[in-house]
């Protein structure tokens, strides 16, 4: 019983979980800036992306860069889950989680598409929550739409997931037929000018270079994995399943709100795992589009632990990150 109130007092409801995740988060992006030699930009047909990429070329600009926007989806998590009491507790685990997992690799030092992508989706979240069984059904859809067209400026394969939208859409109790138009509306809006621009400066085959990445699908991004991925991976789902399970057996504690935001989660991120598995656009973008999600989940899950069992999960948790933390840098160096 000792273990756990420490537990609860110190984690789940405790800011001594915030400022460890912010020390590792400071600690490792330093380890990286002195240690590693340059490791080139990711890249993206993202049209903004391909204009901002040389500003992105000095390491330290671009270790600046993914620092500020994890600080911004931490703040952002964190306001989704005051703002729509998300978990039942006060806890600062939301902001905290975000932050350790957007730490545990070399990849999440750099600015990067995928963070551009997650912030989009998050803001979406934060939409599709406020747009619970609103009488405006129309003026969420468009703004999901909008938000994700906009993302795709960055990250094309944002696209794919405004059709998808329209399934969360449903689960918010917000989808009819205007609402889709709307939707549609909003990525137009987006769209259209930047089709203009396009043609009108003779550059049209720059316009259709993001939709044509469609057709590179010969080889399924799972296949490219090392042992650390994997390994990476496996500990993710299982925790997935696990924290799926618990909301589906204590479902009952909750509000039908709260079902209908934590299916509308769990939708994103397994769609989002999916496609990081077998679609071969831009796959680390789907993964990092899970990661943000999935640690709502996972904050939902570790802040209303009442077990033993689940305290010690959360340190294994903790430690296997650590892990793989140290092996990915070993990796590189």
């Amino acid at each position: 019983m000792r273990f756990l109130r420490f537990y609860k007092s110190n984690i789940a409801e405790g800011r001594g979980i915030l400022i460890f995740s912010i020390l590792v988060a400071i600690i490792v992006r330093l380890i990286f800036y002195f240690s590693t030699e340059n490791i080139p930009l990711p890249v993206s047909d993202g049209y903004l992306w391909q204009l901002l990429t040389p500003l992105f070329e000095d390491p330290l600009i671009s270790l600046t860069g993914s620092c500020i926007l994890v600080a911004g989806m931490a703040l952002l998590v964190g306001h989704i889950n005051t703002a729509h009491v998300l978990i039942r507790r006060r806890t600062m685990l939301p902001p905290a989680i975000i932050t350790l997992l957007f730490s545990c690799h070399p990849a999440f030092m750099q600015m990067s598409p995928s963070y551009v992508a997650v912030l989009c989706m998050l803001f979406v979240i934060n939409i599709l929550f406020t747009a619970y069984n609103a009488s405006e059904k129309a003026v969420g859809a468009f703004r999901v739409a909008f938000v994700l067209s906009l993302g795709s400026l960055f990250a094309p394969v944002m696209l794919v997931y405004i059709p998808l939208s329209w399934v969360t859409l449903a689960i918010m109790r917000c989808l009819n037929f205007k609402s889709f138009f709307a939707a549609i509306l909003g990525a137009l809006i987006i769209y259209f000018p930047a089709f203009s621009f396009y043609i009108f400066s003779d550059q049209l085959d720059l316009f259709l270079k993001p939709f044509l990445s469609v057709l590179d699908l010969y080889t399924l991004p799972l296949l490219q994995f090392d042992l650390i991925s994997w390994g990476g991976l496996a500990f993710f789902l299982i925790l997935l399943s696990l924290t799926l399970g618990n909301n589906y057996i204590n479902s009952y504690k909750d509000k039908v709100k709260i079902r209908a935001y934590l299916s509308s989660l769990s939708f994103i991120t397994i769609t989002a795992i999916l496609l990081f598995l077998f679609l071969n656009i831009n796959p680390e973008v789907n993964l990092y589009i899970a990661i943000g999600v999935g640690s709502l989940l996972l904050s939902h899950f570790f802040a209303l632990v009442e077990r033993k069992g689940g305290a010690i999960l959360f340190y294994i948790f903790i430690l296997l990150l650590l892990l793989i933390c140290s092996l990915s840098f070993y990796e590189i160096s």
